[in-house]
């Protein structure tokens, strides 16, 4: 079988579409030594330092950077070129079919949630992503709650959308983990809550900062650390910011480009982690905190809502009050422990080996 992995994402900015490619098939490359692989980005070299030298693994340089221009000819070209047997598209699928197509939905957040998505691109990837859903011969998503959705809103059985959640690396693991002082020290931290995600208005910084700021916690010695880019807009939490003497705004900081490596550390080290979302496909920061063994609450929203081992850590992530509690709780140690009995449950649901095998089965059953 010979498999092209559309991977221009790892051309561009950090998204968790790149992460979830990225676990997937380095965890798939070596059980399937009869599988061809073909990954295909502008910059191949980025690619063999991700993905590796191996005989039956090759790399695709695309020409061009517009995806109308890759979508329209260039893949389709490629698939010819290469005789390619299947082809694995995030969201959207080339305009011409000429292979078999494995399609990964991480989610419809625009349908649901259409305040935060522009109306031109509501109705442009609606119509894209239902063609690709619908046509696909594999259909992936990340989460239940993903399935669901996408088989309400473009009429699909949910038993032929098939789930590869993504998964925390091992790095996250307690065992394997030990915090060091390095975190605390280079960013003068002792006692901070944190939260991991891009900055945007569906992510709900304004809540967390919010809550924060009216328990008085900034005055109880606590800073508040975001790590993530800012993705969109998002003045109303600026504007609380703003608001605030400059003595506190300097105990709310903004981190990005932090590595996986130095992540670990920040769980390790934190009071707590908090993750207030209102939407998501899935939500991968939560498990790696609660996997690193830090304090952690959750919001109980979309995807978030499968994560039920969270028990009394879950929070309605548009109810203030219920998150000071909980905050509260947290750092009062008020909270049930941490289960070793989940912990290794999870440890086995969300595990690349694990979701790479499944991931196998399904190819070798649609041949």
């Amino acid at each position: 079988m010979k498999l092209l992995i559309d991977a221009h994402i790892f051309d561009e900015k950090y998204q968790g579409t790149r992460t979830y490619l990225q676990g997937l098939y380095s965890a798939l490359l070596p059980i399937s030594q009869n599988i061809d692989f073909y990954f295909a980005a502008n910059n191949t070299d980025y690619l063999r330092e991700c993905f590796g030298e191996a005989q039956n693994t090759h790399y695709i340089s695309l020409k061009s950077t517009n995806k109308f221009v890759r979508l329209a000819f260039e893949y389709p070209s490629i698939i010819r070129k290469f005789k390619i047997d299947y082809a694995h598209f995030q969201y959207i699928s080339p305009l011409i079919k000429n292979c078999k197509e494995i399609i990964t939905i991480h989610d419809l957040l625009f349908l649901d949630f259409p305040n935060y998505f522009p109306r031109s691109y509501r109705i442009k990837n609606n119509l894209l992503f239902k063609q690709s859903a619908q046509r696909a011969d594999i259909l992936l998503t990340v989460s239940d709650y993903s399935r669901q959705t996408i088989a309400r809103e473009y009429n699909i059985i949910p038993d032929n959308i098939h789930i590869t959640p993504n998964a925390v690396s091992d790095s996250f693991y307690t065992e394997n983990s030990k915090a060091s002082d390095y975190i605390l020290n280079k960013y003068n931290l002792t006692k901070y809550i944190l939260f991991v995600s891009r900055i945007e208005p569906r992510k709900n910084h304004f809540l967390l900062t919010k809550s924060i700021i009216e328990l008085g916690l900034l005055q109880s010695g606590y800073k508040l650390v975001y790590i993530g880019q800012k993705d969109i807009p998002y003045p109303a939490h600026e504007e609380l910011i703003e608001s605030l003497s400059e003595e506190d705004q300097n105990k709310i900081l903004f981190l990005n480009g932090i590595s996986n490596e130095d992540l670990v550390h920040f769980y390790l080290n934190c009071s707590l982690f908090v993750f207030p979302s209102l939407a998501e496909g899935f939500g991968i920061p939560p498990i790696e905190a609660y996997l690193s063994g830090c304090e952690c609450l959750c919001s109980n929203q979309t995807a978030m809502n499968d994560f039920q081992f969270f028990g009394d850590r879950l929070f309605n992530p548009n109810d203030i009050n219920e998150l000071k509690i909980k905050i509260l709780q947290a750092l009062n140690g008020d909270l049930p422990s941490i289960s070793e009995t989940d912990k290794a449950i999870l440890k086995e649901k969300y595990n690349w080996d694990k979701i790479a095998q499944d991931y196998l089965r399904l190819l070798i059953k649609s041949k």
